[in-house]
């Protein structure tokens, strides 16, 4: 239940950022961090150095790594948590647990600003990621996530690390309705290290399908 409740205030927050207005310049970068309740937040170096994928559901590659996608955006980045979230991830840590919880990639050109919104993942092997979506969705989630928990446990035998899912892209007040997978692998020209469907390493020279 109280995952569900977490999930659902994070949804509620979501569509908040939504209906704000994220235009360019520090004056109004800086307003639309207040009424968010978005503060700066120093990831773990474990997110950082991690692959991550790139679609909730049915992905078709590992990316990364995680510092790797932030080099190749181009403008200012800065990493922020909502306030909220921070004082649930500081509670779980005194009760000893590392829940998976959210992070925003704020990215800062002249001419826009972009929020790429990270699910971090602190599951140590594939089982963990799936209980996780099975706490949440039921016995829905063999239906919804059967098909990738096979294909990231064959991931972390080759070595893998899997850190994040990249969930959403917000620009210009909206989210878009492309999967992240899509749009940085066409807009932006991120190449996959990971061919899930396949099971193996890709090569750099390899044609995306």
């Amino acid at each position: 239940m109280a995952k569900k409740r977490a999930h659902l205030a994070f949804l509620l927050m979501l569509a908040g950022l939504m209906m704000a207005p994220a235009t360019a310049g520090a004056a109004s970068v800086e307003a639309f961090r207040q009424q968010n309740g978005l503060l700066s937040h120093n990831p773990p170096a474990w997110f950082l150095e991690g692959g991550f994928i790139a679609r909730e559901k049915n992905p078709n590659y590992v990316f990364g790594p995680v510092q790797d996608f932030v080099a190749a955006l181009s403008g200012k980045t800065t990493w922020l948590i909502e306030d909220l979230e921070l004082e649930r991830l500081e509670q779980a840590a005194k009760e000893g647990k590392r829940p998976e919880y959210s992070l925003f990639l704020e990215a800062v050109t002249s001419d826009r600003v972009q929020y790429w919104v990270f699910v971090v993942l602190p599951h140590e092997n594939a089982q963990a990621w799936f209980d996780a979506r099975r706490a949440f969705h039921g016995r829905k989630a063999s239906g919804y996530y059967g098909e990738t928990h096979k294909q990231l446990e064959r991931a972390l035998r080759q070595g893998l690390k899997i850190r994040a899912e990249l969930r959403f892209l917000i620009e210009k007040g909206a989210t878009s309705l492309q999967e992240p997978e899509d749009v940085i692998i066409g807009k932006y020209k991120i190449r996959p290290i990971f061919d899930l469907g396949a099971g193996r390493r890709m090569d750099p020279a390899a044609k995306i399908q």
